[in-house]
Parts: C-alpha cells; structure tokens; sequence
C-alpha cells in the first residue's frame, strides 16, 4: 500500500478487539469512535461544542500490530495510521454500495486525563503578549 491513502485517527475503542479467523489466517477487527468539537462563545466565555461521534471499522493484519492490539481493552484511547480500504456489497433492494474500512499499519494506546480543552484566543493572546 502506498503514502498517498494514509489515515490518522485517535478515539476510543466503543468494544475489546474482536480476532478473527478465516481463511487460515488470523486478524484483529476494532471499533473506534471519534467525535471532532469547535469553539462557541457563551457569555463571554469559550466553550467547546462537540460533534456527532463517528464510528470506524478498523482492520490489523500485521502480525506485530496485531499482537500489542489484542492487549487492548474497549474504552482505551488509541491512537490508529493506516490506509482506507474500499469494499462494495449489494442492499437488500440490489443497490450497489461501499463501505470503508481503516486497515491499521500502526496502533498505539495513549495515556487519557480527562482535562478542560484549551481557550485557544487566551492561550494565543498570553503568547503575543509576552505573558
């Protein structure tokens, strides 16, 4: 796979690593939700608006990958490269259809404190400043 399809996603793992089996071959399937979040103002004040979460269907074949992600456990905060992968099936009704898939080349746990999100105008503001 080449440079030119390339994903980065952190979120978090919504169940455990599910291993699948077929074909005489062995691979780890995950569920990542991500959810993206923009500034409001509110009287004065920054807040942080979050979006609709999205979920992921991630997919690790590599041997090495797959061994330090079996170690994961749902609610963990990972950190996923990889490529999109494209696969088309058929509705019900006969629609053609795709559904993409992050196949993994890298997974790697992050270590999660829950903190306020950065005011960023104040945080640019005491940098200019000199503060």
């Amino acid at each position: 796979m080449g440079f030119n399809n390339r994903v980065e996603l952190t979120g978090f793992l919504g169940d455990d690593p599910n291993v699948i089996e077929k074909d005489g071959k062995t691979f780890l399937a995950l569920s990542l939700a991500t959810t993206d979040s923009y500034p409001v103002e509110e009287n004065g004040e920054t807040k942080w608006k979050d979006l609709e979460t999205v979920w992921h269907d991630v997919l690790i074949f590599r041997k090495t990958t797959a061994q330090f992600a079996r170690e994961l456990k749902k609610g963990d905060r990972v950190q996923i490269s990889g490529e999109l992968s494209y696969r088309s099936f058929k509705t019900a009704e006969g629609h053609t259809r795709k559904a993409a898939t992050i196949v993994a080349r890298f997974v790697e746990k992050m270590h999660y404190e829950k903190q306020e999100r950065l005011d960023y105008a104040a945080a640019a503001n005491a940098v200019f400043s000199g503060q």
